[in-house]
């Protein structure tokens, strides 16, 4: 894999540095290489949960695309983020007409959100019963 985004700035050590000073960098490099290695883990882990989310043809699309390999070796989340947003806009429809595409899946977005509301407000009248 290519270097990651993710690199904190290193502190220089000055040439007349004293013994207490010595100690300060030492802490803070020893910090900094912590933290490297948990950014670097949560760059991977959140690529692959953002793969897993995905439903299986999805998943499938957006590996058959061509910058699906530089986006994984980069583990570039946002560039997996775009394509998975182009694919959620254009689905089934045509790239001719994305202010349309971009209204129907908002419109399907907002009848789920009701169809949930519905659940829940269901979901408390029964619990009200029971009471």
């Amino acid at each position: 894999m290519k270097e990651k985004v993710v690199n904190p700035e290193v502190r220089v050590l000055a040439d007349n540095h004293t013994a207490h000073k010595k100690r300060e960098w030492d802490h803070c490099l020893q910090e900094i290489l912590k933290t490297k290695h948990i950014l670097d883990g949560n760059l991977c882990n959140h690529f692959a949960v953002l793969m897993s989310l995905c439903d299986s043809e999805t998943k499938n699309q957006v590996e058959s695309m061509a910058k699906y390999r530089a986006l994984e070796e980069d583990l570039d989340s946002m560039g997996l983020l775009l394509i998975i947003k182009k694919l959620v806009y254009t689905s089934d429809m045509n790239d001719l007409n994305p202010r349309l595409n971009r209204a129907m899946v908002h419109m399907n977005l907002m009848n789920l959100y009701q169809e949930k509301f519905e659940d829940i407000q269901d979901f408390r009248d029964q619990y009200k019963k029971r009471q």
